[in-house]
């Protein structure tokens, strides 16, 4: 065996190769220092280890990536390897034998090696071998220009390291120093060597490693050796660089649309703005278009979705949807936010595939703000408008054109004080003329005394809300107004209304032992005591308050409403305890919050104006009691509850629960139920016929049955009106090198609980992949969700 060691200039040749392919999507295997390997993904870890078996059992004869090696001069030198050596002085040299080049992570073998030293050109025949940190590259024989970096083999196959693509070519071209790689009669799989379950054959493929791209030219693509596609010109990045051109269709059927396709077609613009266009065709409503706009410019990035239905086969009408979201920052000070949709209908979510918005929205937001922040303050200029998708004007909110608001705080280094005000001048319009409209000014001053330790708190807080108000309305509608609110308004009202809150919490730690194991036990009670006086505020109008929901955290807020409009009068001790357990690694296994109010004397201010005018403030009554707990038994089995009961009252007003267990194959399983007393406005009249309860059990399931086998299903049932919401079933198949995978949902969209009059969308959807190319249909991997209850943890149930 001969060794040389020499220096010349030998081939970018290696790099450029393994830019000839597409970019691959399976797992990634990274070579770590101490030589073992390592899988790369970005799965959950249950799916991350059912992925990295699947590709070892499919491809384990697929070389790991080898880290990349400092550059240096002793790992840029060149051995080489042979059985025998003649050099020809001033002509060539001559390798035969075993020949290997090695430089650094690149390596090349042949049977023969030849040397031109005069033209500097390298030939190789006979089991050429090209391998580098990324890929091998075998051929029959190799001609090489060591000085221009062009280059030729012929019969050439090709592996990426660490990824499942593999190919051949009948010729492969390296020009312009391996910026340009023609390859010809090519084809590119990621199936294991041997299954030829998809592979895609062109005459050619013209590589440009400068405009990182690629053109195919009569491209097929052949799944079980039957051609499903023919393309006679294509073109395709070859990096993660954007590039215009056909995206994968998708396709399903269901009862409300029908069959349906879609094409989506990518405009890559500019480098700072870009377009999606997707036809889509429905058989039973026609064509609709949708348009995705993308704009990144200057710190400002936003994006624009228009939509448009031609003439609905169902409904005789044209349907459409705009919809603009921006965010940007002029500087470190000054941001705009933006997010506005429209849509031409009510029904439009519930028909349609919207790409804005969800299927069971109500309420569409049309907001716009200029915020400038400082370390110590925030101003803000805010328009607020709403779209109400039902057919009354009532329920309509007041727009909000325009909100002018300050914020501002002070806290001083030499003593325990802090002090701030709040400030806002808001406009109120409202599209029904019989509505009233106003303008709100209010300012909030507040000095707070905080005292922190790590063993407790304690904070005593006093506020000044001040707010005049000026109403316009109508005298005939006074009392009796289209939102249904029977207050006697005023032209003007000044409000004012000092609140005072005493806040307190000790913080209690234990060492314990449970069943032989070591434990950190908590015990933090609080106390708060709240005094807002009465003042009676049936003259003001209802502009953006609303009832806020109790929690646990609620227990100790000094408002019951949100927004301005009503500053409800208590006076109030809250008590509550929160103990928690944690394990030696601090991981909370247990959580228990339980707590609740007492108050001397009765409210007066309500949403509703005033009926009982003889309150007693001698009577002690309480709130509900408010009890939470999350339970981490196990790394399986979760479970969460939260209970709101009224005592005086005997009552249940709110509960919700949920117990999943999680396999270590990765299977899920949970069960949750949430239940509602009264979800109906306070504004409601006594002898609404709707139905404002919600009592309803739920189930979700993702069982990965094996490495290849992977099911979904959910099921919601409406235990008040006996009804199914919504349920969901979908399997998925895997194999080394494609995917398919059958889903089935059936959905409630409409009820009516006084005629039991229901409608359900159902139907099913397809989606194939091929690994490497794409898929035929949508989020092939979100079985677990593919439902419009989506999937929650316990421990995020409330988030």
């Amino acid at each position: 065996m001969t060794k040389w060691i020499v220096k010349m200039r030998l081939f970018t040749l290696f790099t450029t190769l393994s830019g000839v392919v597409l970019s691959a999507s399976a797992a990634t295997i990274i070579t770590n220092e101490d030589g073992t390997s390592t899988a790369i993904d970005d799965m959950t870890a249950a799916s991350e280890l059912a992925e990295l078996t699947l590709f070892k059992q499919c491809y384990p004869y697929v070389p790991a990536i080898k880290p990349a090696i400092e550059d240096t001069k002793a790992a840029n030198e060149i051995q080489l390897l042979s059985n025998s050596a003649k050099v020809e002085q001033g002509s060539k040299a001559i390798f035969t034998g075993d020949v290997n080049f090695t430089q650094g992570n690149r390596e090349l073998s042949a049977d023969e090696i030849i040397l031109y030293q005069l033209t500097n050109i390298l030939t190789a025949e006979g089991n050429v071998i090209l391998e580098d940190s990324a890929s091998t590259v075998k051929g029959r024989t190799l001609k090489a220009n060591l000085d221009t970096k062009d280059a030729e083999l012929s019969q050439v196959n090709y592996l990426l390291h660490g990824q499942a693509g593999n190919g051949e070519a009948k010729k492969v071209y390296i020009t312009n120093g391996g910026d340009n790689i023609l390859m010809q009669r090519s084809s590119y799989s990621e199936c294991p060597f041997g299954d030829n379950s998809w592979v895609l054959r062109a005459s050619s493929i013209d590589v440009d490693n400068v405009e990182e791209s690629a053109e195919a030219y009569n491209a097929t693509l052949y799944f079980k050796d039957v051609p499903i596609f023919y393309m006679p010109y294509f073109t395709y990045p070859t990096t993660d660089k954007r590039k215009t051109g056909l995206l994968f269709p998708s396709f399903e059927n269901s009862l409300e649309n029908g069959v349906t396709f879609s094409q989506p077609v990518y405009w890559n613009i500019a480098p700072n703005y870009d377009m999606e266009i997707i036809p889509t065709f429905m058989s039973k409503r026609g064509l609709h278009l949708t348009n995705k706009f993308r704009y990144l410019v200057d710190g400002q990035q936003g994006k624009v979705n228009v939509e448009y239905l031609n003439n609905d086969k169902k409904t005789k009408t044209d349907r459409s949807l705009y919809h603009w979201s921006h965010n940007g920052n002029f500087n470190e000070h000054l941001n705009f936010n933006a997010n506005y949709t429209q849509v031409s209908d009510n029904d439009y979510f519930s028909d349609l595939n919207a790409s804005a918005g969800s299927r069971d929205s109500n309420t569409l937001l049309r907001t716009a703000a200029l915020t400038y922040n400082t370390d110590m303050t925030s101003s803000q200029f805010e328009v607020r408008d709403f779209q109400i998708l039902t057919d009354s004007t009532s329920s309509t909110p007041h727009k909000v054109l325009p909100k002018i608001a300050f914020t501002g705080y002070q806290q001083f280094d030499d003593n325990p004080i802090e002090m701030s005000v709040y400030s806002e001048i808001t406009n109120f319009s409202h599209s029904d003329k019989n509505m009233y409209s106003g303008i709100r000014t209010h300012i909030e001053p507040e000095i707070s005394f905080p005292y922190k330790r790590p063993a407790g708190f304690a904070v005593a807080e006093f506020k000044l809300p001040m707010t005049y108000y000026s109403q316009t309305f109508n005298d005939s509608d006074n009392g009796g107004f289209a939102n249904g609110y029977k207050g006697e308004l005023e032209e003007e009202v000044v409000r004012v209304i000092p609140t005072a809150r005493l806040h307190a919490g000790l913080n209690f730690e234990r060492s314990t032992s449970w069943f032989g194991n070591a434990f950190t036990q908590t015990l933090e009670p609080q106390v708060q005591y709240l005094y807002i006086p009465y003042k009676n505020q049936d003259n003001i109008g209802i502009y953006d308050s609303s009832t806020i929901q109790q929690d646990f955290l609620g227990l100790y807020r000094d408002r019951i409403y949100s927004g301005l409009d009503r500053i409800a009068d208590t006076n109030q001790f809250t008590v509550g305890l929160t103990s928690r357990v944690f394990d030696e690694i601090g991981s909370e296994r247990f959580r228990l919050a339980l707590g609740q109010i007492v108050y001397f004397g009765d409210s007066q201010v309500g949403i509703a104006p005033e009926t009982d005018t003889t309150t007693d403030n001698s009577e002690v009554t309480t709130s509900s009691i408010v009890l939470e707990t999350d339970i981490k038994v196990s790394d399986n089995l979760f479970f969460n509850n939260s209970v709101e009961y009224a005592v005086q009252d005997d009552l249940v007003r709110r509960t919700d629960a949920a117990i999943e267990y999680r396999f270590d194959r990765g299977q899920r399983v949970q069960l949750n139920y949430r239940y509602i007393e009264n979800t109906a406005s306070i504004l409601e009249d006594e002898n609404s016929s709707i139905n404002s309860k919600i009592n309803q059990i739920g189930s979700k399931f993702i069982l990965p049955i094996n490495h290849q086998w992977d099911m979904g299903a959910s099921y919601y049932y409406d235990v008040e009106n006996q009804i199914t919401q919504d349920a969901f079933i979908g399997i998925k198949y895997e194999s080394c090198c494609w995917a398919v995978r059958l889903d089935y949902g059936y959905r409630l969209k409409n009820y009516d609980s006084n005629t039991d009059k229901h409608d359900y969308d159902r139907g099913p959807t397809l989606m194939f992949e091929l690994k490497g190319l794409g898929g035929i249909g949508t989020d092939m991997n979100n079985i677990g969700s593919s439902s419009l209850f989506t999937y929650g943890e316990p421990f995020q149930l409330r988030e």
